[in-house]
């Protein structure tokens, strides 16, 4: 759950945790990044907002749901071979890279408003 959005990051409802299956296998049938489906067309077909959505999809990757369960601009796919999985992999890693370094720059930043500067350990 995220300050200040407690309410649309709060945890799954039954009834998004009912929707679950119906996502694995709508998406289970996208293979490859060339047959990707679209937030949009998920959120309306399942009357959900893209930040439920996202935390749909992020239940599913944790509890291994579906395999190789990949995103990209043009939307949710399954990886149809480990190169397209390694590609997803590797863009993930770099926007944690970017928001780590945003938030050391941000800790940083603190001292100007009383803050200590120090930073987040990541391991």
């Amino acid at each position: 759950m995220l300050r200040g959005f407690e309410k649309l990051t709060d945890e799954l409802t039954d009834d998004e945790l009912k929707k679950v299956p119906s996502i694995v296998k709508g998406i289970g049938k996208r293979i490859g990044k060339d047959n990707a489906v679209t937030s949009n067309i998920i959120c309306k077909k399942m009357d959900l907002i893209g930040v439920r959505l996202r935390k749909i999809i992020h239940f599913i990757r944790v509890n291994n749901l579906l395999y190789g369960l990949c995103s990209n601009s043009k939307g949710y796919y399954v990886a149809k071979n480990i190169k397209e999985l390694e590609d997803n992999n590797k863009s993930l890693q770099q926007r944690i890279t970017s928001q780590i370094e945003i938030l050391n720059a941000l800790e940083k930043q603190s001292v100007m408003f009383g803050g200590t500067g120090e930073q987040t350990d990541f391991e």
